[in-house]
């Protein structure tokens, strides 16, 4: 059975900077990308004995840059490359990652091209793709079309794009076409949408409060109480800079395993105030909460888990506090597990994080939702939301790849090991290959 496809987004348009920007800024690659550009300029004569790079697509996270596909024309030669003469184009493409090891050198067909560049007068409309299926390219010139196509078996991904050069992967380049021009250069492409991740958040500090005791501190620091209009549970989270936006937040909670640990649970409030201490907390110095309950946490059973979906109250990082509060129409009351009463299941947030306007650094939008005086927190209750606290010249190889491993410590022999075994896997082709 095959497995599902990843999801993927609205095709993206832009210019050659905006794609490599993308591409870098995200830390990401496409799988699907078409290059358009209009090419006139392209003389055999002026790279003699030598060839250039019409486009380049490759991959940076593989070796920086081992993987990758390359639009080549030939210049003139003495002896003349029988094999690829003057103006004709090859297409090859390589992985040196491939998950599989079995990754190689490989070419579009048809190798070479009829001759399509003879002295710098052809204009051209150049289209250049890599897809999950195939790689190729299409030259418009005049009247003619000129094209190739490879199956993209080792699957090679794209974050990063060269036109009239090769960019090569120790860093450089080579290849470069000085008297070609290209003009209206655009980067079509698809990214997979991010999945969401699930992140959580364990409890800062949680302390029961008890009327009975209004001025020390409840005795049993393991238990989180909640009692029909008697005790109150108070909890803190601190919630990190995320790199995207918080789509479900789910605060969870677990009673205890002691037969009369079962109840009705209690109403959520946002509470206006972080200055507090569950060390130092009593019933009579605790923080006013938002008559405006965020929904009940309960009914629970004995050791059982249960959550509540708070996400309004979570907008993004900062600190956060709430009491969880049974109102006197209750019947019996609950008996929680807090942080010191269980390592293994403390109060928790459990944050579901998808692909948006993250700050990694922490600014998330406005003020509102941060500071508790107005935006998503002022639906919340009276006195805005929550308390939060904003936080704060290569040369080809043997095999005729165009491409070298980079080289690490004193030499290349990784680099000549991977060629040799390119070599090698080149000798079982069907058919001759030709640099």
């Amino acid at each position: 059975m095959l497995a599902a496809a990843p999801s993927r987004a609205a095709p993206v348009c832009g210019t050659l900077a905006d794609f490599n920007a993308a591409m870098a800024g995200s830390a990401t690659s496409s799988s699907d990308v078409t290059l358009t550009f209009d090419l006139v300029g392209v003389s055999p004569a002026d790279f003699h004995n030598d060839k250039g790079s019409l486009a380049q697509m490759r991959n940076t996270t593989c070796n920086g840059g081992e993987q990758d596909s390359v639009i080549k024309v030939y210049g003139t030669s003495e002896p003349l490359n029988t094999a690829h003469p003057p103006g004709t184009l090859k297409l090859e493409y390589g992985n040196a990652c491939c998950p599989s090891g079995t990754c190689g050198e490989k070419w579009a067909d048809p190798n070479p091209s009829a001759v399509i560049f003879a002295d710098g007068s052809e204009q051209c409309k150049v289209t250049m793709w890599t897809r999950p299926s195939s790689i190729g390219y299409k030259l418009e010139c005049g009247a003619s079309t000129f094209d190739a196509v490879g199956d993209n078996d080792e699957g090679n991904v794209v974050s990063q794009i060269a036109v009239l050069e090769y960019l090569l992967p120790g860093g450089g380049k080579t290849w470069s076409l000085p008297n070609a021009s290209a003009q209206n250069v655009q980067v079509c492409y698809e990214t997979a949408v991010t999945p969401a991740q699930t992140i959580t958040i364990p409890v800062a500090e949680d302390v029961t409060v008890a009327p009975s005791t209004p001025t020390t501190v409840f005795a049993d620091v393991g238990d989180l109480a909640v009692e029909a209009a008697d005790n109150q549970a108070y909890l803190k989270f601190v919630v990190p800079a995320i790199n995207g936006t918080i789509t479900q937040a789910l605060l969870v909670m677990r009673s205890r395993t002691e037969s009369f640990a079962n109840g009705d649970g209690g109403e959520v409030h946002p509470v206006s105030s972080n200055q507090w201490s569950e060390t130092t907390l009593t019933y009579s110095a605790r923080p006013v909460a938002s008559p405006t309950s965020l929904g009940r946490i309960g009914p629970v059973g004995v050791d059982e888990t249960v959550s509540l979906d708070i996400t309004a109250a979570i907008p993004g990082p900062g600190t956060y506090s709430f009491a969880v509060i049974s109102p006197a129409t209750d019947g019996n009351g609950t008996h929680f597990f807090s942080k010191e009463g269980s390592s293994a299941h403390p109060p928790q947030l459990k944050l579901t994080v998808g692909p948006g306007n993250g700050d990694p650094d922490g600014g998330w939008g406005g003020s509102g939702g941060l500071t508790g005086t107005g935006g998503s927190g002022a639906a919340l209750g009276t006195g805005g939301g929550p308390g939060v606290t904003p936080n704060v010249r290569n040369e080809e190889s043997e095999s005729g790849c165009g491409c070298s491993l980079p080289r690490r410590g004193g030499g290349g022999s990784l680099a000549v090991v991977v060629g040799l075994l390119w070599a090698l896997r080149g000798r079982g082709r069907a058919r001759a290959r030709a640099t």
